[in-house]
């Protein structure tokens, strides 16, 4: 099963102990804003990601798949 790699950009930025909340996604804090790096295996993973961004109050502004994988493509990884 291939897993797919999101970018999540919720308004605010995210202070240490918000972004440990997030602490299986890459952070990266800019210009008023909190971008989430995730790797998820199904759409079901996905929405536990935004539900969590939900639940913590946050305002999503985005989410996008990162790339289009190609073959060999580092946005795929090879599931179990």
């Amino acid at each position: 099963m291939a897993r797919l790699r999101y970018e999540l950009t919720f308004k605010g930025t995210a202070s240490d102990t918000l972004a440990a909340a997030f602490g299986d996604c890459e952070v990266e804090r800019q210009r008023g804003v909190t971008i989430l790096r995730a790797t998820v295996s199904d759409s079901t993973g996905l929405e536990g990601l935004i539900s969590r961004v939900g639940a913590l109050g946050l305002e999503l502004l985005d989410a996008h798949l990162v790339a289009e994988p190609a073959e060999g493509d580092e946005v795929w990884e090879a599931g179990p």
